[in-house]
């Protein structure tokens, strides 16, 4: 069975100039699926000055994708729900509510008809980005003042993912966990641990990476390879199984639609 590629912010936008005037082999499109923290990224970009740009580049999704049957992964939560119950999210509709937006801005003429809801989306996606952030400066300072130690972090992470989910820790075994998620666990100790031992590390100025560490969730599913630019992840991932499923390029290696393609050929045939 073919692996099925997400990509992040950068590489998404990348592609679509790539991409602008020529179509992704059809069986390779097939296999693009749509990362809701990726897109949402996106389109609050819409807001800022090269909007027409970006608006392009979502229009080239259309040379990328089979629009009719695009895939959009769950949110996050949704996700972590899934995984921990083992079962699917109950329905919320946000799937459906994206794949509208998405349609929205694949028709759009003009960028000026989606300026005021981009707007607000960046908001949103700010308010997100900041509650990361507090969260993970609370972590540090308990790390510096000794409440929590590196031994005991995968507990603690473990009871965040039950808290986060509204949950009893005690129904999962917690090194079950830790393996289906050993790429974002892995990334979560890594940043702490560097944080921890910069005394100016300043988490308002890596809420963006803090937040894009959500990407890896959904590498619990081994059908799944994630392409990005930022070499970030590969840096703070490197023991877990799923690292292999991380392919990091340079942005301009990506510039190209026939090396696109032939990047992609190789992450969908696991090459």
């Amino acid at each position: 069975m073919p692996r099925r590629v997400y990509f992040d912010t950068v590489a998404f936008r990348v592609i679509g100039q790539a991409y602008a005037k020529t179509r992704l082999s059809e069986d390779l499109a097939a296999c693009m699926l749509i990362s809701p923290i990726t897109i949402f990224e996106v389109l609050s970009q819409l807001s800022i000055k090269n909007a027409d740009e970006i608006l392009l580049q979502i229009h080239a999704m259309h040379n990328w994708t089979i629009p009719a049957h695009t895939n959009v992964l769950p949110w996050p939560d949704a996700s972590l729900y899934s995984i921990w119950f083992k079962k699917a999210a109950p329905d919320d509709g946000y799937t459906k509510k994206l794949e509208k937006a998405i349609n929205v801005c694949l028709e759009a003429e003009s960028v000026e008809s989606l300026r005021e809801e981009a707007g607000k989306l960046k908001n949103a996606m700010d308010g997100v980005k900041q509650q990361s952030a507090d969260q993970f400066k609370e972590l540090i300072e308990a790390m510096r003042t000794g409440t929590i130690s590196t031994e005991n972090f995968s507990e603690l992470w473990f009871q965040g993912l039950a808290n986060r989910l509204k949950t009893d820790s005690k129904v999962r075994v917690m090194a079950e966990i830790v393996a289906d998620l050993s790429a974002y666990h892995e990334f979560d100790e890594s940043k702490l641990r560097i944080a921890t031992q910069n005394k100016n590390y300043n988490p308002e100025k890596h809420r963006n990476d803090l937040f894009d560490g959500e990407q890896l969730i959904y590498l619990a599913d081994p059908s799944l390879s994630f392409l990005t630019c930022d070499t970030g992840f590969e840096n703070a991932v490197k023991c877990s199984p799923q690292a292999k499923q991380i392919v990091t390029v340079k942005q301009e290696e990506l510039s190209d639609a026939a090396r696109v393609e032939a990047i992609l050929r190789g992450m969908v045939d696991g090459k």
